[in-house]
């Protein structure tokens, strides 16, 4: 296990919000493992004779309004979920958990990589990539910005999703997989993130081990279970990784065929 940020060695406690600039975001969370999708709602249709436009533009409004209230929840609930993270990075035995863990030569995943664990990074852990999954608010006080990485050598690769019930867009999840991809290729190591290094960051490290090693969703998010226990991947999280998993096979039979094909036109 690795222990948590500006601990001397194993054993140690997590980062004091204190000494570390201004309130910040956070995390860990608790000890679950992933949950297999329960039910999702269809979206409703317009009835007969209605009219399909006005119930459309309802149906969206509704949406919209159910995802700013979502965001705003997310924002009132960060600091008091930030520091419940960080009573559970500071707390004694098996209440403990740990910032981050290693899961490869490539990835670490964890929780925000705080500016007091710079050093550490670069230098123990050869970090020069992070994906952070946050918003910016999440990362404003207590982590590097983007300049900031740069300096010390680190490319960020911002993929912003909504904290406690945001889904990563397959779109993001293939650009941050990319993005690890590059890094691995220089035998570098990238630092993937959210609040608490749970779910968000757990995502999109779920959907690098299904692209790297063509396993399905269930066998990544069981593989990172059993390095860092307390991830939680919730129903939408897990769909859309069945989504990506179905995009990456499809690619892989497509590039088998083609290399059939080659392989008949030479003979």
């Amino acid at each position: 296990m690795v222990p948590a940020p500006g601990a001397p060695g194993p054993g140690g406690k997590a980062p004091d919000l204190a000494a570390s600039e201004s309130p910040s975001p956070g995390r860990s969370g608790s000890g679950s493992k992933f949950s297999s999708p329960t039910s999702f709602s269809r979206p409703q249709t317009a009835s007969p004779g209605s009219g399909g436009s006005p119930p459309r533009r309802a149906g969206r409004g509704g949406m919209a309004a159910a995802a700013w209230l979502e965001a705003g929840l997310a924002r009132v609930l960060f600091y008091p979920t930030l520091l419940y993270t960080l009573f559970r990075g500071n707390a004694p035995g098996r209440a403990h958990r740990e910032w981050y863990h290693r899961m490869d030569r490539t990835v670490l995943l964890g929780a925000l990589p705080l500016r007091s664990m710079t050093h550490r990074l670069v230098r123990d852990e050869n970090v020069r990539g992070v994906v952070t999954m946050n918003e910016e608010y999440e990362t404003r006080f207590l982590c590097n910005s983007a300049k900031e990485w740069k300096k010390v050598g680190v490319e960020q690769l911002r993929l912003s999703t909504v904290d406690m019930t945001g889904i990563p867009t397959l779109v993001n999840l293939h650009r941050g997989v990319q993005f690890i991809l590059k890094y691995q290729s220089l035998g570098q190591c990238v630092y993937v993130h959210c609040k608490a290094g749970r779910s968000r960051s757990a995502t999109m490290v779920a959907a690098y081990l299904i692209q790297v090693h063509n396993w399905s969703p269930e066998e990544a998010i069981e593989a990172i279970t059993k390095i860092r226990s307390h991830i939680c991947i919730k129903p939408g999280q897990l769909e859309v990784l069945k989504e990506f998993h179905k995009e990456i096979s499809a690619g892989a039979a497509g590039n088998d065929t083609s290399n059939v094909r080659i392989r008949r036109n030479t003979r």
